[in-house]
């Protein structure tokens, strides 16, 4: 071979390695940054596409491969909030996936959301539930949009769908509620309702929008029938029998609430809303030794909740215990010192115990107790409880309104009493705090 020949070979073969560089690049460039057209607009065009490509397990890998690198960039656009970008590797994605296989509606229609390209989101919506109709999340959004655009109908078809995929989903049984009650829908909204009070017992909103429902649209007497009918059919259900006694409990049927919250604390011992429930049957139902030993319940499984262990306190009021009642008020001051609900309690001790004593003609021994009463209501007026301030005050107002504590003339008729006797006050010792009281404020008479 000559010279010239050798020479014409190897410019030949550097031309064809240039050329052949140049059209992987110019491949890989058009690969890399260009994008079809929004779907809606090239539907026709995807469909030839995938007729002519998808005989080829070539042109397959290359499509897997392509997928696979948009879906990355994709990804990491959507992260950064880049919604442009974002939404341009998705529709190439769409593309190419003829096969259908990558859920990426809902990132891809987050997209369109963040732009404020409503439309285009809802289409991505639509398109999402027809490939992966098993996407309760897919569904649920597109209730959403079709609820916004007031398709209230087919949102309705769509949350269903949601809830079906799946049941036990609080935000898809709620939103389900919400569209029952924009169509009017009571019964299935109550059945809806009644679902997240079981599912969700802590969430009181449920209940309470359970309650109105009825007490609005039905006969409070149809939802009690409904609910002990739920409870015989599950009787292991602990949250049906809780709903149940709540429900009695609303209506005023306190014996048989009671009954229920009952069976409910055998089932469940260490849930204190049980307890709670049952104590306050009890007390409507005047059986404070039930209600404090339900009471009582709550405080072994919550010691530190200062309005149970004053609740107790007020049980044995109800039972004139004046000593017990007063103990469970110090237990509560022992924990918090401004308890206003405590100094409350302690105030009506003594309160109902001259009451008891005096009848209709307190003599100046009773008004005494009255005085260490009104020491203790000027307490709660000073506490932090808002409540317990307004009870206090009020204490003191009827204290001084129906004269029940010393006058200037009384005081001085009554020189040498300070501090209450007899039987009736035996149990008051002389060495309580609060008894120093009775100084103070003769003093103030002087």
């Amino acid at each position: 071979m000559t010279l010239s020949k050798q020479k014409f070979f190897n410019n030949h073969s550097v031309l064809v390695c240039v050329f052949t560089i140049v059209i992987i690049c110019f491949m890989a460039l058009s690969l890399t940054n260009g994008c079809a057209p929004l779907p809606p607009l090239e539907e026709s065009a995807i469909v030839e596409k995938s007729e002519v490509t998808s005989d080829s397990d070539l042109a397959k890998a290359e499509r897997d491969s392509l997928i696979k690198v948009r879906r990355s960039f994709a990804y990491e656009r959507w992260k950064n909030k880049d919604w442009n970008n974002a939404r341009e590797h998705f529709s190439v994605i769409a593309f190419h996936d003829t096969e259908h296989k990558e859920n990426i509606y809902r990132t891809w229609a987050d997209c369109f959301v963040n732009n404020n390209m409503q439309d285009s989101a809802l289409w991505v919506y639509e398109e999402g539930v027809k490939y992966f109709p098993e996407d309760a999340y897919l569904r649920s959004s597109l209730a959403i949009m079709y609820k916004n655009s007031g398709r209230l109908d087919d949102a309705l078809e769509q949350q269903l769908a949601a809830v079906n995929v799946d049941p036990e989903r609080e935000e898809y049984l709620l939103a389900l509620a919400e569209l029952y009650e924009k169509l009017e829908d009571w019964d299935n909204a109550r059945v809806t309702y009644d679902n997240l009070v079981s599912l969700f017992p802590n969430n009181s909103m449920y209940s309470q929008r359970l309650s109105d429902i009825m007490k609005m649209y039905f006969d409070p007497e149809e939802y009690i029938k409904v609910l002990k009918e739920g409870v015989e059919q599950f009787p292991d259900d602990p949250k049906r029998r809780l709903a149940y006694a709540t429900v009695l409990s609303e209506q005023g049927y306190y014996k048989k609430a009671a009954t229920a919250y009952q069976a409910y604390t055998n089932m469940m011992p260490d849930d204190t809303k049980g307890w709670r429930g049952l104590a306050r049957m009890k007390d409507n139902l005047a059986d404070y030794s039930g209600a404090i030993a339900a009471r009582k319940k709550v405080v072994e499984l919550e010691p530190e909740s200062l309005t149970d262990i004053v609740a107790v306190g007020g049980y044995y009021l109800g039972l004139k215990n004046w000593t017990q009642a007063r103990s469970w008020a110090q237990k509560a001051l022992a924990k918090d010192g401004n308890c206003g609900a405590a100094w409350v309690l302690m105030g009506d001790v003594y309160f109902n115990a001259a009451d008891a004593a005096s009848g209709d003609s307190p003599k100046f021994n009773d008004k005494l107790v009255f005085v260490i009463a009104y020491g203790l209501y000027q307490k709660a007026v000073n506490s932090n409880d808002a409540e317990a301030r307004s009870n206090g005050d009020r204490g003191m107002r009827i204290l001084k309104g129906g004269a029940l504590v010393p006058t200037k003339e009384e005081r001085f008729m009554n020189k040498n009493k300070t501090k209450p006797t007899g039987d009736a006050y035996s149990w008051i010792n002389a060495g309580y705090p609060e008894v120093n009281y009775i100084s103070s404020y003769l003093k103030s008479l002087d």
